[in-house]
């Protein structure tokens, strides 16, 4: 038999505690008078389970103790009255600490338990915590999803309309990579920019597009160097007559007049 095994089941704290039934109680005190080992691990957990026990034992009032001793009766009673009861304690099993041992046993599962539930209702408010978290992000992402959806939408819409014209404008020497598109509906008059290549600018810079007209620059709306990031940008001003379009650098919101040295690119439209 691998007493180390039996030792770890359990069945000893089980047994001291008195939740076992007869058969098994039987089996633990056959095998403790065969095996000194689980002999002593009996007295062991005897002798734990009361000192934790008494550790956690309450001193009852001084008034109980009179008021028992008050509802005793002693008269004159004859010897036999007197004599002691004497009875055999029992040489193997529980003894009377088990009584006491158990309470403070129950007493202990309950305590554990109660930090269980503790550290339950912890995990749920985190998982709950976590959840919000990953449920405004989703929603977050919803938004940019709907608001990209609409744009396109608007752009698909602005390129199907009768009269679209482009018109592709290149950098000059301050920007000689730059390249973009301006897309321009001579019916509706919108205008919207298609950049391909353009400088990064200042989070204070803002690029603008003017329409020449008649040698002279009207604003046609700013714009940013989305380097693909966004297919087309739509402006917020519509162009009713264009001979020409150019780009300038400008503080951010634009400028009511173009910054001749800023100037990036300039092509006709009927070029």
């Amino acid at each position: 038999m691998n007493i180390t095994e039996y030792i770890a089941s359990g069945i000893l704290e089980s047994y001291v505690m008195g939740a076992v039934s007869d058969q098994e109680r039987r089996e633990v005190e056959c095998l403790s008078s065969i095996y000194p080992e689980i002999r002593q691990e009996i007295d062991q957990l005897a002798e734990a389970l009361e000192n934790y026990a008494l550790l956690h034992s309450v001193e009852p009032p001084a008034s109980v103790k009179d008021k028992i001793l008050k509802e005793l009766e002693f008269g004159q009673t004859n010897e036999k009255e007197h004599e002691p009861i004497i009875r055999a304690l029992p040489t193997n099993g529980p003894t009377y600490r088990v009584t006491w041992i158990v309470a403070a046993s129950m007493g202990l599962l309950l305590l554990l338990f109660s930090f269980y539930l503790l550290s339950e209702l912890r995990t749920n408010q985190k998982t709950l915590a976590a959840t919000r978290t990953a449920n405004d992000a989703l929603q977050l992402e919803m938004r940019q999803i709907r608001d990209n959806q609409s744009r396109t939408e608007q752009t698909m819409a602005l390129l199907r309309q009768p009269g679209l014209r482009t018109v592709e404008l290149r950098g000059n020497e301050k920007a000689p990579q730059g390249d973009m598109i301006v897309i321009w509906n001579t019916q509706t008059h919108q205008v919207a920019v298609d950049v391909r290549s353009l400088p990064n600018l200042p989070a204070d810079k803002q690029y603008q597009l003017w329409s020449m007209v008649d040698g002279k620059p009207v604003d046609a709306g700013v714009f940013d160097a989305t380097n693909g990031a966004d297919l087309i940008q739509r402006l917020n001003r519509t162009v009713a007559r264009a001979d020409a379009f150019a780009v300038t650098v400008e503080k951010r919101g634009g400028s009511p007049v173009p910054t001749i040295s800023t100037l990036l690119a300039m092509s006709p439209v009927n070029a």
